[in-house]
């Protein structure tokens, strides 16, 4: 009798381990990724940027005017070809679907960028925050996606300039995959300023920096419902 079940034992034993196994694996592969709920700000006052995937590090600097610490971007690189932006810093071990992102911006040239739903070099959205209107210059002011080849406009062409001086201005962000909506509002209002349904992209890297200039960023504040956070990034 005991001969019978031991074969019976030892099978169900190898069926949970392939069980547990193809449902740890995958998220092994992400450096132990789990989705979740999560909020990751940055002040940027510790002085590490050890939080952020950096192409160049020399490029940026963490500095402090008044009471306000924030992220220095130094000097600008080419753009890539296909024609598209690569001088942007990404936060590290996070990729967000549906998202609020929120960050002060300030030029010291004529724009800035924010990066996000990142994949690889290839394929990510952006939003150009310019000095000049799109109807001025056509790749300048508004949402823009890069799908394999050059960077091209989905939004904004006939909106205000997001940064029309050289102060901080306040940007936020507001994603949602399912309704494939993208919105950006300036300095706390309540009327996007770019506003697009698009559903290419639905999850991916966030990220700052510029097309081709330089400028600041403070107080960066991520809050997602369905990030993949793995622990081998910076944030717990």
């Amino acid at each position: 009798m005991a001969t019978s079940r031991i074969p019976t034992a030892l099978l169900a034993a190898v069926a949970l381990i392939a069980f547990y196994a193809h449902s740890v694996w995958p998220a092994a592969a992400y450096g132990d990724a789990r989705k979740a709920r999560l909020s990751i700000q940055d002040d940027f006052n510790s002085g590490s940027l050890n939080a952020w995937e950096i192409p160049f590090a020399e490029d940026w600097e963490t500095l402090t005017e008044g009471n306000l610490p924030y992220l220095h971007m130094k000097r600008s690189r080419p753009p890539g070809v296909p024609r598209r932006p690569l001088q942007f810093a990404r936060l590290k071990g996070v990729k967000a679907g549906s998202f609020t992102l929120n960050v002060k911006v300030r030029r010291a040239g004529g724009s800035m960028i924010v990066v996000f739903n990142y994949v690889d070099t290839l394929h990510f959205y952006y939003v150009h925050l310019s000095k000049d209107p799109g109807t001025e210059i056509a790749v300048h002011n508004g949402i823009f996606i890069v799908d394999g080849g050059d960077r091209r406009r989905i939004a904004g062409l006939d909106a205000a300039p997001a940064l029309p001086d050289r102060s901080w201005h306040d940007v936020q962000i507001v994603r949602n995959v399912s309704s494939g909506s993208i919105q950006v509002f300036l300095d706390k209002q309540t009327t996007p300023r770019f506003s697009v349904i698009d559903h290419t992209f639905t999850s991916g890297q966030v990220g700052v920096g510029s097309f081709d200039e330089t400028g600041d960023f403070a107080d960066f504040r991520l809050d997602s419902d369905d990030a993949l956070h793995s622990t081998a990034g910076a944030f717990p």
